[in-house]
């Protein structure tokens, strides 16, 4: 298998995999993609705002008020206004949710800990070098077009 057949299937099975999660849940019906695109945003970026996540995803702050309503309405995500600056809200995803994630990075951790156990330290640390090549590549975006 080539490089990029294996990340894709990486990445499309970690996808379904937390859609699947997701979407088990009985008080969290129908959670899309894309909802699953702003919940890992959020909890995975602190002091998150609408701003930050129009100015991210490439939408308009009206199209991204609409989701975080929608989010808000699920119970999926908290808002809580900055103390510094009252124009400002603070999007967190909500603790039960949060919660329900660890569930499924527990499979992460479970293959990490596999590749820990049966990959030297070295091939290891050169695995995490790989990846932050390929994050770096990703932060750099548009750069390369």
């Amino acid at each position: 298998m080539k490089l990029r057949d294996a990340l894709n299937k990486f990445y499309r099975d970690m996808s379904i995999g937390e859609l699947q999660l997701m979407n088990s849940l009985d008080q969290y019906p129908n959670v899309t993609y894309n909802s699953l695109l702003y919940l890992d945003i959020i909890s995975y970026r602190k002091d998150c705002t609408a701003s930050y996540l129009s100015r991210v995803l490439h939408i308009s702050k009206p199209a991204v008020t609409v989701k975080i309503n929608e989010l808000l309405r699920q119970g999926l995500i908290t808002k809580e206004q900055s103390k510094e600056d009252k124009r400002v809200y603070y999007l967190s995803v909500d603790p039960k949710i949060r919660k329900e994630f660890n569930v499924y990075n527990k499979n992460l951790f479970y293959a990490t800990d596999q590749i820990e156990k049966e990959y030297s330290q070295e091939q290891v640390m050169l695995f995490c070098e790989m990846l932050d090549k390929m994050s770096a590549s990703f932060a750099e975006g548009a750069k390369h077009e």
